[in-house]
């Protein structure tokens, strides 16, 4: 009740301070939900070691799971944070075990870290269930990490005897496991069970590589003889079952209605009046001053960095009890704030998105969320790190200036009513396929028929590869192998293409940019942000990949400025959605032709124009999939006889298209380009691009073909509710418009807007 009561003074400080209050757009109450329980077999040793652990009753969701798992399905859980999910593969798996001493599992988690705290908890809970056999031959527990973090000596180790478990990342899989299978023969032969956590992850590029990886996994199973089945875990979005089909290239079953209870959350969303930031930093100062476990999550790890040093010179006496926690923080940093948050002895964080998935720390209270998150499904998974244990929380959204953020604010409604956003990747990607086909290859022997691959891609990927000499045929004409040694390493999992390396000024590897953020974020003189960070950049060479860059100290940001082409590839495809007479939606291949020729330094709080800068860089070329919007005259006309700008309407109605993509997407607003014309010269009409911005393409853009109208209504509502005249960073300014935002008419957009819907 104290808690409680708590809780009621911050949400009653929020409206009434002077500053906060003006600014508070929504306060919504979700009252608690009783938890729904069924009963399940489980073997009698099991059931005596969880229930010393207080799991005496199985929520609804986890019998099914179970049950569907004992079944032989391949099962995907899509329940919120803190649901058990997690019971629902551990109990097939210790099951097995104990009918099996020799059955092995993969656990994969999408970062390195995330696995600590699980492997602990199977480890005692094994125990518990085989007092007799606690170590293997080589003193190893049932489970062991084997990640970039486990040393070279513990790694050996593992491979010569493997653990029953093993918990990995994807990048190890794809490196060390893949690679060097042959090495782990009696593992893959008595693999019983794959689970794939967090699968909401894998998306985008990531996604799309991470896909190359399983179905390379399952190629290495059905060498070596087994068929293990594939237990996948999400947050809520729209598509669990298809993404997990698309990760794997087999069928799944969905579990999605949860049995377990929820504690009565209250949501309190902001539209500053003063800057995000500063009201983030009272908001959470506040909070941990009252005694309630606070976590504030950032969108920039430098920001985290600033926020904790101001609230240090805000509250002196907080510098023991609150921590900053982001990406860049070695190993044991991490697991030390994480354990210091699970016992109490930190009573806030300032975290990153690095907090956002997996890492269990106990019971907090309060979510400050500084920054929309980019998602409905992100929100949600990060409101979940609080109210744990049936208490009451609180979660606050302070939006920052973005079109996405003032959206959501203005609109909270919507967005308790929306559905959650599809996670899209794309295993088709050609540049992808190709680098992981002659992996596979280098592996186990490609056949020309593989069951994991569609034929269409997959024989295209093939004949290309073998014209390039990377895949050669067999003498008998019915598989393909590499001549290629060690080409896994030249693959990097989560870009496309060969990134650029960022070095400092002794040649220390600093970080590496990919694709169109090689020339967008590593021209000289651009801000380059890492582990918290800022580094200049002084010298760029993209046909080398090599830059070289110096640590500094600003608070500005820069902004390329740029030239861009585009050109439509073969014949688009008309949408069978068609918005009105007077536009043609199509989607198709496109070619884009980007070059930097500038920047500018904007203030890094504010976003004010500070100096503007000419560079020169190479043009980079790249192909793509994406929307071409080719309008008629008739609206044209409109626009200009409304004294309309008609090169300004169209570029803020493209700015606005790409804000509301991600309300439908699992994407970030940079993932996607736009570009607009007046009249675009192939076929003398005007025209809005939409495109994927990465090689290939991912699907990213597609997805709106689907629900154009709600597409086009989400970007109308951007705009209209934001209470400027000609358009800001809150509606129609683009932070990475490589035109310096101009020319922009609000008006004209919204006035395109509506001849186009009616």
């Amino acid at each position: 009740m104290e808690q409680e009561n708590k809780i009621t003074s911050i949400i009653e400080f929020l409206k009434s301070d002077r500053t906060i209050g003006p600014g508070v757009t929504e306060h919504r109450f979700i009252s608690a939900t009783a938890p729904s329980f069924a009963d399940i077999r489980i073997t009698p040793v099991l059931r005596d070691a969880l229930g010393k652990r207080g799991i005496t009753k199985f929520y609804t969701h986890q019998a099914e799971g179970i049950e569907r798992i004992r079944q032989g399905d391949n099962v995907v859980v899509m329940t919120p944070t803190a649901s058990g999910k997690s019971l629902i593969y551990n109990v097939p798996v210790v099951e097995a075990m104990l009918q099996c001493p020799d059955a092995k599992a993969l656990y994969i988690f999408p970062l390195k870290g995330l696995e600590q705290d699980q492997v602990k908890k199977i480890n005692e809970l094994l125990a518990d269930c085989m007092p007799q056999q606690i170590k293997n031959k080589s003193g190893l527990d049932f489970a062991e990490v084997y990640d970039g973090d486990t040393t070279p000596y513990r790694r050996k180790k593992i491979r010569d005897n493997p653990p029953n478990i093993i918990f990995t990342n994807p990048d190890m899989l794809h490196l060390a496991l893949n690679q060097f299978h042959r090495k782990w023969e009696d593992f893959f032969r008595n693999l019983r069970f794959i689970v794939v956590d967090e699968i909401h992850a894998y998306r985008g590029v990531f996604g799309s590589h991470v896909g190359h990886v399983l179905r390379r996994l399952g190629r290495i199973c059905t060498h070596w003889g087994s068929n293990p089945q594939i237990i996948s875990c999400s947050a809520t979005i729209a598509n669990p079952k298809e993404l997990s089909e698309s990760l794997t290239g087999q069928s799944f079953s969905l579990v999605c209605n949860t049995g377990a209870s929820q504690s009565g959350r209250n949501f309190v969303f902001i539209s500053p009046i003063d800057s995000a930031y500063s009201e983030a930093t009272r908001v959470f100062v506040k909070c941990v001053n009252a005694g309630l476990r606070t976590i504030l999550f950032t969108k920039a790890r430098k920001i985290t960095e600033l926020i904790y040093r101001w609230s240090i010179e805000r509250a002196p006496l907080l510098k023991d009890k609150i921590s900053p926690y982001r990406a860049g923080f070695l190993p044991q940093e991490r697991r030390e704030i994480e354990r210091r948050l699970f016992s109490g002895e930190l009573t806030g964080v300032i975290s990153t998105s690095a907090l956002e998935l997996g890492v269990d720390i106990g019971g907090l209270d309060v979510c400050i969320l500084c920054g929309y998150p980019g998602s409905v499904s992100s929100t949600w998974q990060r409101a979940g790190r609080v109210g744990r244990e049936g208490r009451e929380s609180l979660v606050v959204m302070i939006a920052l200036k973005d079109a996405l953020d003032h959206y959501i604010v203005s609109h909270p409604g919507t967005f308790f009513e929306k559905p959650h956003e599809a996670a899209i990747c794309h295993p088709d990607n050609l540049s992808i396929m190709k680098k992981h086909l002659v992996c596979a290859a280098a592996e186990v022997a490609l056949k020309d028929q593989e069951k994991l691959y569609g034929t269409g891609v997959f024989l295209s990927a093939v004949q290309e590869l073998e014209r390039e000499g990377a895949l050669r045929r067999s003498k008998a004409g019915s598989s393909w192998f590499t001549p290629k040694r060690l080409f896994h390493a030249e693959v990097g999992i989560r870009s496309i293409g060969r990134p650029l390396k960022l070095r400092d000024r002794n040649g220390k590897y600093i970080g590496d940019l990919d694709g169109k953020r090689i020339y967008r974020d590593g021209f000289p003189g651009a801000i380059y942000l890492h582990r918290g960070r800022q580094y200049e950049v002084s010298f760029s060479d993209p046909a080398e990949k090599t830059a070289r860059c110096s640590e500094v100290d600003v608070d500005y940001y820069t902004q390329a400025l740029s030239n861009e082409h585009i050109e439509i590839i073969g014949e688009p495809q008309a949408s069978e959605r068609q918005l009105s007479r007077d536009i043609g939606l199509y989607h198709g291949r496109l070619r884009i032709t980007y070059r930097v020729v500038g920047y500018d330094r904007k203030n890094l709080y504010n976003g004010s124009k500070l100096s503007r800068h000419s560079v020169e860089m190479p043009e980079y070329i790249f192909e793509t999939e994406g929307i071409a919007m080719l309008i008629g005259k008739r609206l044209e006309n409109i626009l200009r006889d409304n004294g309309c700008d008609f090169s300004g309407a169209l570029h803020a109605a493209e700015h606005l298209l790409i804000s509301a993509l991600p309300l439908f997407s699992l994407c970030d607003k940079g993932d996607i380009g736009g570009l607009s014309y007046p009249v675009y010269p192939d076929f003398n009409t005007p025209a809005i691009f939409i495109y994927d911005g990465c090689e290939g393409g991912i699907g990213l853009a597609k997805r709106v073909l689907d629900l154009p109208e709600e597409w086009i209504n989400s970007a109308v509502e951007i705009a209209k509710n934001c209470d400027c005249e000609e358009g800001c960073p809150s509606c129609v300014q683009d932070s990475q418009c490589g035109s310096a935002n101009t020319p922009l008419d609000k008006k004209g957009a919204l006035l395109f807007f509506n001849a186009l819907i009616g």
